[in-house]
């Protein structure tokens, strides 16, 4: 029993470690020995956990993947109101808080992700249409739509840079949740030319 533990220690490691390297070398200049290196294990020790460098990847990103889905499958059972609005904002804000470290990696190398995630991505791509959709609310005019694109794309940009902040992960939360809502909140009102 001790092993497993031990295994998923070290599994945990060896993402940490990738995420860092692809983040700051990229995915192609990275290398499994440099992971290997990084968490401090042999190149074969690291190979019984992850055959090649794009199995790493695919796990790294469809940990992200699957969490997210969870989160933009939400409106799928929930009918709109304003409360369950907050409720699955917050799931999605933090869903981006916890995987906050992958988005310069997803950002930075979208081909050997679009490569690795293919079929992957058009179904996120068509389920968080459909999560906008929801969250433009009952009736949306185009503009209740565009805003609320405009609050998801709030919320992720916490992963499309890298923050170095001193506030914790409830006050991150608090912010990007405030910045989508007040993006939301103007729903129904007109356009101003």
């Amino acid at each position: 029993m001790q092993h497993a533990t031990s295994s998923r220690d070290t599994k945990a490691e060896i993402h940490r470690a990738a995420v860092e390297l692809f983040s700051t070398q990229g995915y192609d200049k990275t290398s499994l020995r440099e992971i290997a290196e990084q968490v401090g294990i042999t190149k074969a020790s690291l190979y019984y956990h992850y055959s090649s460098k794009q199995q790493l990847l695919r796990a790294i990103v469809g940990t992200f993947l699957d969490d997210i889905f969870q989160v933009l499958r939400l409106p799928e059972t929930l009918p709109w109101s304003p409360e369950t609005e907050r409720e699955v904002l917050g799931a999605y804000v933090d869903v981006i808080i916890a995987h906050r470290a992958t988005g310069p990696t997803l950002l930075r190398d979208i081909a050997a992700v679009l490569a690795a995630f293919g079929d992957d991505l058009d179904e996120l791509i068509a389920q968080s249409r459909r999560f906008q959709l929801w969250l433009a609310g009952p009736d949306p005019t185009a503009a209740d739509r565009l805003r609320a694109a405009a609050a998801v794309e709030a919320v992720g940009a916490a992963m499309s840079i890298e923050l170095d902040l001193q506030a914790g992960d409830a006050e991150i939360r608090a912010v990007l949740l405030d910045a989508a809502t007040a993006v939301l909140a103007r729903r129904g009102s007109p356009v101003v030319e």
